[in-house]
């Protein structure tokens, strides 16, 4: 395993880049990061695993086909479905699952094919993954549009393991480790307290996140601390969530 360093990361204004923050005459050195990882290979994400680690990164390139169909959604009917689904299930069953979900929400699968098939791969390999990590356990699939920021505030979640990937707009921002004030978090304190005067990072849209919870076997206190990113005005965040 291989920590990854900051000036591989983005933050939502934009990347950062050699080493340092901005264009500052005298710029601030940024320490390597042991919490997270950027992987380029989805067998990668079995690191998550690592005591360590609380964020492993898998950098995907936006599929086009895909992107156009997820351009079809609309404000006008806002999406907030969810599922159980069977850490036994196949990808063709999770697939079928999430047409299910799509028709129940009103919104026709047939045209969303490459979409739907890709959750229900990543569905398929969380899954896998929970189960080797953790043991065969339920797993809740969220498939949500949002036209406003959901979740605001930094914070963990109370999990063991989430998976996230939005498809279009703005993707999920998450703070390292290294940079967390924690007793300011648990004191529901501002956010400027809690990252201590950091700037976020963020995913980019396809990213997937697989995020290690306060719930995750020995790591209490120390769950991956995020937050939902800003929509733009007129703008839509189309999100999937994996949770174990």
């Amino acid at each position: 395993m291989t920590a990854m360093a900051l000036n591989d990361l983005v933050t939502p204004h934009g990347a950062v880049a050699s080493g340092s923050f901005g264009d500052s005459a005298a710029p601030r050195r940024l320490p390597t990061l042991t919490s997270v990882i950027l992987v380029d290979d989805a067998q990668q994400l079995h690191n998550i695993g690592h005591p360590r680690v609380s964020l492993v990164l898998w950098r995907r390139r936006a599929d086009p086909k895909i992107a156009r169909e997820v351009a079809g959604l609309t404000t006008k009917r806002l999406l907030n479905g969810r599922i159980a689904l069977s850490a036994a299930e196949t990808q063709a069953q999770c697939m079928a699952r999430l047409q299910g979900l799509l028709q129940e929400s009103g919104i026709e699968s047939a045209g969303f094919g490459w979409w739907v098939a890709d959750m229900a791969m990543l569905a398929e390999r969380f899954a896998d993954l929970v189960t080797r990590t953790l043991g065969p356990s339920p797993i809740t699939a969220r498939v949500e549009t949002l036209d406003d920021v959901a979740c605001p505030r930094f914070h963990v979640d109370r999990t063991r393991l989430r998976l996230l990937c939005t498809y279009r707009g703005p993707a999920t921002e998450w703070l390292p480790d290294e940079e967390v004030d924690r007793v300011a978090l648990e004191g529901r304190q501002p956010n400027d307290q809690i990252q201590r005067g950091a700037q976020p990072r963020a995913l980019e849209p396809f990213w997937v996140g697989l995020f290690k919870g306060e719930c995750f076997p020995g790591n209490a206190g120390r769950g991956q601390v995020h937050r939902s990113p800003a929509v733009p005005p007129d703008g839509l965040r189309v999100l999937f969530c994996l949770d174990a």
